[in-house]
């Protein structure tokens, strides 16, 4: 019998679902990357460590506000980047979600460009300009939600991308849609 709030549990399901498609698209490698959901006054993030192609309801963990484990499942270990989480959702109340991935050729044009603009209509639709910003580690949670506050989606330089959406679907959807227009700019020679 789960101990989990009855409320939490078509989050978990969606949020399962969302990382086996970061995991099967090559968005993150095994234990890279990390998902949550806005919940009450905190937030539902993945463990530590959770591989998001193979998540249970046993690799989540609820915490409060200041990122706090609350006692619902079998973990206590949030993710590393909670903090992270909890800062967007605190500058950004139409966020009810976030997703951190690693896309390999967003994240291959970092290691040299400010910005990527995409080339493709579909890109410039939905992103237009995604800044890359570097941030250390030890104070990323700040930075990267004040930029998230801006607009939906940031590349941390030689790391990964944050999106942030009303649902894990549409920010998994701003990371897709960065890849593809990463991979088309570096397969066109531009990157």
């Amino acid at each position: 019998m789960s101990a989990w709030p009855e409320e939490l549990l078509p989050h978990m399901d969606t949020l399962i679902e969302v990382g086996e498609d970061l995991w099967t698209a090559g968005l993150v490698a095994t234990h890279g990357g990390n998902l949550s959901v806005r919940w009450r006054q905190g937030a539902l993030v993945t463990e530590t460590g959770a591989m998001l192609g193979r998540l249970s309801h046993d690799h989540f963990v609820a915490v409060d506000s200041r990122g706090r484990p609350m006692n619902h499942g079998p973990s206590d270990r949030p993710s590393s980047d909670t903090a992270i989480h909890l800062a967007t959702y605190a500058r950004v109340a139409e966020a009810g979600a976030v997703v951190h991935a690693h896309p390999p050729y967003a994240v291959a044009l970092s290691l040299d460009w400010d910005a990527i603009t995409p080339p493709n209509l579909e890109g410039q639709l939905f992103l237009r300009r995604v800044p890359v910003i570097d941030v250390k580690w030890e104070t990323s949670a700040e930075p990267i939600a004040e930029a998230l506050a801006t607009q939906p989606l940031v590349v941390t330089r030689a790391h990964g991308v944050y999106a942030r959406g009303a649902t894990p679907w549409d920010a998994l959807k701003l990371v897709s849609i960065l890849e593809e227009s990463a991979t088309i700019l570096t397969l066109a020679g531009r990157g």
